[in-house]
């Protein structure tokens, strides 16, 4: 009899959650009617206009600017991403941390009364914070399917991160940067084109006028053009 009321109970908690993050969905479409979200693991998330959430993607305390996108099997938590960014899938963006000096083990336990990994806490308060640092992505960043990037990191506007790099520390604007750890390829552009690009700012500019000078976004010198 106790096994099948714990199947019972396991079973309608499952319920009740499924049911609780289905009408979290609901109404986040419901707030954001320009988003395209397909996904339910979002949590204390905002976003701009025009966002795109694919499926299976986990956003814990993330704020997306507009026309950002964030790939299939994404997890991202305490982020921020700003706008035209393209974000591929099975990144992991704003993991939490591990003590790594003074403590003896690195095993949650040790240093946290709430892990939920752990059957067991051997203290009885959070003596260590292991919640991911804030982890920063400038505006226009195409970051590459299966990255990780660990809390704190700055991903500077423009940057591309290559597919399957590990990112440890920050990445200037228009960088282009690959492998684990990941280290800076080459540039994007000139110095003088990036003074260019970061003083326009086009990453604000209205839509309509997005819009109507997008044939000068296929070339840098066209660009320039534009904006001179």
């Amino acid at each position: 009899m106790k096994k099948l009321f714990d199947y019972s109970f396991w079973g309608l908690r499952k319920v009740i959650g499924v049911c609780w993050r289905y009408a979290l969905l609901v109404k986040l479409r419901v707030d954001n009617p320009s988003c395209t979200i397909m996904s339910r693991h979002i949590y204390g998330t905002c976003l701009g206009e025009n966002v795109v959430i694919l499926e299976r993607a986990s956003l814990s305390k993330v704020c997306v600017g507009n026309f950002s996108y964030i790939g299939s099997g994404s997890s991202l938590c305490n982020v921020d991403v700003e706008k035209f960014c393209s974000i591929g899938p099975d990144v992991k963006i704003g993991l939490a941390k591990h003590p790594s000096r003074t403590f003896v083990s690195t095993y949650p336990a040790f240093y946290s009364n709430s892990n939920r990994g752990c059957p067991q806490s051997f203290c009885e308060d959070k003596i260590f914070d292991d919640f991911a640092p804030k982890t920063s992505i400038g505006n226009d960043v195409w970051i590459g399917s299966n990255v990780i990037i660990p809390g704190g990191i700055r991903i500077g506007t423009g940057a591309m991160v290559a597919a399957g790099s590990v990112v440890v520390k920050d990445v200037p604007s228009y960088a282009v940067v690959g492998g684990n750890p990941a280290k800076v390829i080459r540039f994007r552009f000139s110095d003088d084109q990036i003074e260019t690009l970061l003083a326009s700012e086009w990453w604000n500019w209205p839509i309509d006028k997005i819009s109507r000078n997008a044939v000068g976004f296929s070339d840098i010198e066209k660009f320039k053009a534009i904006v001179n």
